[in-house]
Parts: structure tokens; C-alpha cells; sequence
């Protein structure tokens, strides 16, 4: 709903009452965590620090939050292509998203942020109902693997429960989303179909991505994840960077294409 408001901002507004939107959104946000949201932490860190010298406690500190840390779990293979995964995943998202005003307005002959703004409600609808059952989809093939193996759990089943979401129906969404708008086809229903498709299919994958990064490295959960966050928003930020010049470059089919490509790669 984000982009659907700032579309009736923009078009009512000027487009810098967004951020005191979103400074009182921090705000408020901020004010609910420091007040209503629980302690959950079972051990404090800082206890190990108590007793040291300030030269001990800084070199400890730095242990900890040593960004190289995370950088270095890249070593395993198969972390690797996991966050390659996901970074494809985050790239198709953000190259789809950021450009929708200046790729759909043009196409339908749309006049205003708010009608473009309207396209948005489709992935993201297709994101929240992807979130009630990609996880449920996600355990469902991780037992039906155990069974297979006479109750031998490997960490990858629950990898398999993305391959094809990944690899056929995300693609096949972004390849009829780029050429129906490149081509004229279709009318306003297609591209909205297919964005909703994918949003669902999008949230099919990132549950078994991201468990399966906890699943292989308990120990070593968090670096695990923010290996894979750092990674996925790389991407994210080389999509929102590229996608419109790439677009008035190549167009929006070719574009596409490209990645529908990286998304098949990837799974």
C-alpha cells in the first residue's frame, strides 16, 4: 500500500510530505518497540566483557563485529549460491517495482502516480498471501523427503520446495510481464495477473532460502543471515540502480529477459 499512498501524495502533494510521512511512521514505530515489544535475549554478550581490560574489550568487540566475519562464509559453496539465490529473488523484485510508473503509465497511457500506484496493490497482495503458505509448502516437502529417506533428514529437501517456483513460474511471469508491455499485449489484466502470480512465488522461495541458511550453520545463525541479507541487497540496490536506464536502453521485454535468466541460473 506504501507506493499506492505515495502516489496520492505525489499527486496532490509535493513529493516531500513522503518523508515527514515516513519520519512519523519511524517515529511511531520506534516508540512501539521501546514500549510493547518483549526481551527475548536468553544470554547477554556483555557479560563476557566484564573483568577485561579496555584493550581486551575492544579487541573482543571487534571479534564480534568484524564485517569480514560474514564475508568469509562465503567460502562454502553452497552459502554462496544460496545467497545467489535470494539475491536473485531481491533483483527481480526491485527491477520489477522501481520502474512501474514510467513503464506501465506510458504503455496503458496512464496521467497519474495514483493510477500507477493502483499496480502496486497486485504484487504486494501476492507477497502477503505467499506468506501464509510458503512456509507450510516449504515443511510439507522437507517431511515428504524424510519419509523418502526412512526418516534421514538432509538440509538441502527443503531447497527442493523453490526449484520450480524459481526456476519456471517467477520467469515465466517476469518473460510474459516484459514482452506483453513490449509488444502491446494483453491489456491491464496480464501484467497484473502475472505480477501477482510472481509475488505469490516469491514468497514460495524466501522461507526455504533463509531457513536453509540456519539449518546448515546453527551455530553461527546471525553472521549466516546477514551474509545472505548483505549479499540479496547488493543485488536489490544494482536493480533499483539499473533497471530504468536499462529499460530505455534495451526495453522492458529484453530486460526481462535478463532477469528471468538470472532467476533460472540461480535456481
Amino acid at each position: 500500500m506504501g507506493p499506492l499512498l505515495g502516489g496520492i501524495i505525489v499527486t496532490y502533494r509535493s513529493w516531500r510530505d513522503i518523508f515527514w510521512l515516513q519520519t512519523g511512521l519511524a517515529i511511531f514505530a520506534t516508540v512501539l518497540c521501546c514500549f510493547f515489544l518483549p526481551e527475548t535475549i536468553h544470554y547477554k554478550k556483555s557479560v563476557e566483557l566484564e573483568g577485561l581490560t579496555k584493550g581486551e574489550q575492544a579487541k573482543k568487540l571487534w571479534s564480534w563485529t568484524n564485517p569480514l566475519r560474514v564475508i568469509r562464509l562465503y567460502r562454502f559453496p553452497n552459502l554462496f549460491f544460496v545467497g545467489l539465490a535470494s539475491s536473485s529473488l531481491v533483483f527481480n523484485m526491485y527491477s520489477l517495482l522501481t520502474p512501474i510508473r514510467y513503464v506501465i503509465n506510458p504503455r496503458f497511457h496512464l496521467t497519474s502516480p495514483i493510477q500507477s500506484g493502483l499496480f502496486y496493490i497486485a504484487p504486494g497482495c501476492g507477497y502477503l498471501l505467499g506468506t501464509f503458505f510458503g512456509g507450510r509448502w516449504a515443511d510439507r516437502t522437507v517431511r515428504k523427503w524424510i519419509d523418502k529417506r526412512n526418516g534421514e533428514r538432509v538440509p538441502e529437501d527443503r531447497l527442493r520446495s523453490c526449484l520450480v517456483f524459481m526456476g519456471v513460474i517467477i520467469p515465466g511471469c517476469m518473460l510474459i510481464y516484459g514482452w506483453s508491455i513490449e509488444k502491446d499485449k494483453g491489456g491491464i489484466p496480464l501484467p497484473v495477473i502475472v505480477m501477482f502470480i510472481q509475488g505469490v512465488a516469491q514468497l514460495f522461495c524466501f522461507p526455504s532460502l533463509n531457513t536453509y541458511c540456519l539449518d546448515v550453520m546453527q551455530k553461527r545463525s546471525s553472521e549466516v543471515v546477514a551474509g545472505n541479507y548483505m549479499l540479496r541487497y547488493l543485488f536489490a540496490a544494482t536493480g533499483t540502480a539499473a533497471c530504468l536506464p536499462a529499460v530505455e536502453k534495451i526495453g522492458v521485454g529484453w530486460f526481462s529477459t535478463i532477469s528471468a535468466a538470472f532467476l533460472c541460473f540461480s535456481a
